[in-house]
């Protein structure tokens, strides 16, 4: 049995050499004979994997690892579902892209990580009302009791606004929470400024 994996070995992996096509390998090597030590999960490292052969400009081995991902064991912060979702948009697959966004909506995803990605593709596609669906649908999780943190759900917040002023509608309470997060966000940009 390999030696277990950490968060810190997969880092150094994916800075160590531009080959994104070498990285998913051993990414999915990695995922294909999991160490119970692991510091990540199968799901995650195929995950990875896939965002790899992404980068790698080969879309297709892509999606056929995301599918491995979504039927692994473990967690993962962001869906692997949601991955293939937006492949199938970018192909032009509109009717299995939908199929796949409300299969992946009834499972309730646990993490913000997802309700933030789904947005941000609808809304890359022009898509406002099914991009604001996806981070009201986050917010209402996260009150249900998924807990997100207080960063998560503020970017969920933001990601709402920014849709509702778009459409010219007034800030409510969750918009607030949002356009304060967009005020922290443009501070800590302006600290971080070269002077």
């Amino acid at each position: 049995m390999r030696a277990p994996i950490t968060e810190d070995a997969v880092d150094e992996l994916e800075f160590s050499t531009p080959d994104h096509r070498r990285v998913a390998e051993q990414l999915a090597e990695w995922g294909d004979t999991p160490h119970p030590q692991d510091e990540l999960s199968p799901r995650e490292l195929l995950t990875a994997a896939g965002e790899q052969l992404e980068l790698a400009g080969d879309p297709e081995a892509a999606e056929a690892v995301y599918r491995r991902a979504a039927r692994a064991e473990g967690f993962s912060e962001l869906d692997p579902r949601s991955h293939l979702m937006a492949l199938r948009l970018e192909r032009g697959d509109t009717e299995e892209a939908l199929a796949l966004d409300t299969e992946l909506r009834r499972s309730r995803p646990a993490d913000a990580a997802t309700y933030e990605y789904m947005a941000d593709v609808w809304a890359d596609h022009g898509d406002d009302r099914r991009a604001l669906g996806w981070v009201s649908r986050g917010i209402r999780v996260h009150e249900e009791g998924a807990r997100f943190s207080d960063t998560d759900f503020a970017m969920l917040c933001l990601m709402r606004w920014r849709i509702r002023e778009r459409a010219g509608q007034e800030p409510d309470e969750y918009d607030l929470v949002g356009i304060g997060m967009d005020e922290r966000l443009d501070r800590t940009q302006e600290e971080h400024r070269p002077r």
